[in-house]
């Protein structure tokens, strides 16, 4: 009898260590899909960044525009509109931001700085054209058919705001996007990190939750990419790329632990801020 309550106890604890090892194994892979999930929705869009692009930073909150279009201005018809020649792009992207509701922005690559500008109207509209004779007067191509360009009229006011940009300059379409870690709106994870998506003004979405308290973002700055905690000393204007500190963790503990389980996956954005 004393062998066979051995080999009972032996077994029970075989299986016991089977089953908290099993669910270690799916905790750390939801940990880990919630990581990578953050990482492809960020990645795709910070690298956009231009000049000028990074507007703030900060541990837990980073605000930039994000170009969702690129083209080529043509001659102004009067001093609220102007014609330009986009070039082909993701049509999903662009018809997402037109439609959003968000207020869209515009910059432009000022052929004497080599920098991009940013105006700033009060009101900024993007509509189809086909004032065609605005692009060819200045030998600019338009482009048409599908995927092709698109021929627009972007209306602004006040009048005159984007008199500094020339035809012929390069020019893109943006939106401010802020990603931030902030404490997850739903109930079941209350109190717990979420990675919050914002266009503009609008409400926030939760993307992907939940997130240990050390995620989050560092700055690069400098010419060796030199990773410093955000905000930089010297300014948005001196980030050169972002380190993305994407410590997601299980929905539960798994068997046998007192904490969710955790996977850290860090990764580095560099993008052309000047």
């Amino acid at each position: 009898m004393a062998v066979m309550a051995v080999l009972g106890m032996t077994l029970t604890r075989i299986l016991i260590n089977d089953s908290r090892f099993v669910s270690k194994q799916d905790a750390l892979m939801s940990a880990r899909q919630g990581a990578r999930a953050a990482m492809n929705t960020m990645v795709a869009e910070l690298r956009a960044i231009s000049d000028g692009g990074l507007v703030w930073d900060s541990a837990k909150k980073v605000q930039a525009r994000i170009p969702f279009a690129f083209g080529v201005l043509c001659r102004r018809p009067n001093s609220f509109t102007t014609t330009a020649a986009l070039l082909p792009y993701d049509s999903l992207a662009y018809a997402s931001a037109i439609a959003s509701g968000a207020p869209i922005g515009l910059a432009y690559r000022d052929n004497a700085s080599h920098l991009y500008a940013f105006p700033t109207p009060t009101s900024l509209s993007v509509t189809s054209s086909t004032n065609t004779g605005q692009c060819t007067a200045d030998s600019i191509r338009v482009l048409s058919g599908s995927p092709g360009g698109n021929l627009v009229d972007i209306t602004a006011a006040p009048p005159n705001v984007l008199s500094g940009a020339s035809s012929g300059e390069i020019f893109y379409l943006y939106q401010t996007v802020t990603y931030s870690f902030a404490n997850s709106t739903d109930p079941a994870l209350s109190g717990r990190q979420a990675l919050f998506r914002q266009i503009g003004t609008l409400a926030p979405d939760e993307l992907v939750a939940p997130f240990d308290s050390a995620a989050g973002f560092r700055c690069l700055t400098g010419p060796n990419l030199a990773r410093v905690n955000c905000p930089a000393a010297g300014g948005a204007s001196t980030v050169r790329g972002l380190e993305l500190h994407l410590v997601s963790a299980s929905m539960k503990p798994p068997q046998g632990a007192a904490k969710p389980q955790t996977f850290d996956l860090t990764t580095r954005v560099v993008f052309t801020n000047r």
